[in-house]
């Protein structure tokens, strides 16, 4: 994804940014788990590595991996990072 496309993207509806390092196998398994657990939500997930995209850890203020945030129309309205508790997320998304 270009950082083009990425900054329209983030900003329209109801998006989870899933922020990860290159070779973080946590971030692997959390991805998995969110992937599943988020599929019936409306909104859309995506994916940012930050060796790709260094630029968005200070944009974000992102400070480890993995870093979930949920967004509402580029708005954060939530954050979970490490080994993360999605129902909160998921509370936080139906509100």
């Amino acid at each position: 994804m270009k950082i083009e496309n990425f900054n329209k993207e983030y900003k329209k509806g109801n998006v989870f940014l899933f922020f990860q390092g290159p070779d973080c196998g946590l971030c692997n398994g959390m991805k998995e788990l969110a992937l599943k657990e988020l599929k019936d939500f409306d909104g859309k997930f995506i994916s940012v590595n930050l060796k790709d995209f260094p630029k968005l850890r200070g944009e974000f203020q992102v400070f480890s991996f993995p870093t979930l945030l949920y967004l509402r129309d580029g708005v954060e309205v939530e954050r979970v990072a490490g080994f993360f508790d999605l129902d909160k997320l998921k509370r936080s998304f139906k509100s």
